[in-house]
């Protein structure tokens, strides 16, 4: 099995499926989660993401730990399009492997669980509750150049899975 933490690192393309299922209105800040007006419509996200080693306090790298950052394109089923970003934090501690959001203080999103407690597996999980919202992920690791991620979200005015592939780029040799 490949080393599922050390794989992150480089630039990836992104392909991000966002299916909702009621007709409420979603919005955020970032632009990730824009409103439908119709039930099952949905919105997709071109782009690229970077997991670079993590510079801390004093300019000095982080040990086990990357900055992610994603940008990309979101096309809305009305043809509307928006360029989006968002930023997180990964670390590895302890064969764990945990996501927080890019803010200070500190913020944890979720704790990635594997299927059989160790970093060799090829499934992990992980859960968020925001307020009366829940966030399901399950990430999937083909190889170290290609994974996915799927969130499953459900709230009172939320309902929409959200599926991202990720592709390895070639790095400039």
């Amino acid at each position: 099995m490949f080393k599922i933490f050390q794989s992150f690192a480089g630039r990836w393309r992104i392909q991000r499926d966002i299916v909702h299922r009621t007709t409420t209105s979603i919005g955020t800040n970032s632009g990730f989660f824009s409103s439908s007006d119709s039930s099952n419509k949905c919105m997709t996200v071109n782009g690229s993401a970077t997991f670079s080693p993590l510079i801390g306090e004093n300019n000095t790298t982080v040990q086990d730990a990357y900055q992610y950052s994603e940008e990309g394109v979101l096309r809305q089923p009305d043809g509307q399009s928006f360029n989006v970003s968002q930023k997180y934090i990964y670390k590895l501690k302890d064969d764990i492997i945990s996501v927080y959001f890019d803010e200070k203080p500190e913020r944890i999103l979720h704790t990635l669980e594997f299927k059989d407690s160790s970093l060799s597996s090829q499934v992990a999980t992980g859960h968020h509750l925001c307020g009366c919202d829940t966030y399901d992920a399950t990430f999937h690791f083909t190889s170290p150049q290609e994974f996915k991620i799927i969130y499953t979200v459900n709230g009172p005015k939320k309902a929409y899975t959200m599926t991202t592939k990720y592709f390895k780029l070639e790095q400039p040799s």
